[in-house]
């Protein structure tokens, strides 16, 4: 799927903090600025991540809250098979969506370097974009 003009995404991610480490590591090392320009303004610690040890689960939320990032064209394919790679051995669960509310859902198990599509691809409005039965 392809999105456009604004950026919103919503971003958990669960395991072990060592490896919560490693990807917020990947993230501030560049890796993603080809798809958008990465900010760690964009990472939501949990309340138990700065006791945890490096084997206990936390989790981390990455989300721009509500400020959109300004894009010409998003494929969400391409950055979803670069992020799911670096968070590998994390429970990934996230949402990508644009201005037009155009909505892309995805889970990434841990151990999975790909992820699913949770559901079809919807917009928030799409009983609006359904032909109406006299159309047909």
């Amino acid at each position: 799927m392809t999105l456009y003009d604004e950026l919103y995404f919503e971003i958990t991610a669960t395991g072990p903090k060592s490896e919560i480490k490693r990807l917020v590591s990947f993230l501030k090392s560049g890796e993603i600025n080809d798809f958008f320009e990465f900010s760690s303004d964009y990472i939501i610690y949990d309340d138990d991540y700065a006791t945890a040890s490096a084997d206990e689960e936390a989790t981390v939320v990455i989300s721009n809250d509500d400020f959109g990032i300004e894009i010409d064209e998003f494929h969400t394919d391409e950055f979803l098979e670069v992020f799911c790679k670096a968070a590998k051995n994390l429970y990934v669960k996230g949402q990508l969506f644009d201005i037009d509310d155009e909505e892309y859902t995805f889970v990434s198990d841990v151990g999975d370097s790909y992820y699913t599509n949770a559901k079809n691809i919807a917009s928030f409005n799409e009983d609006e974009d359904k032909p109406d039965e006299d159309d047909e």
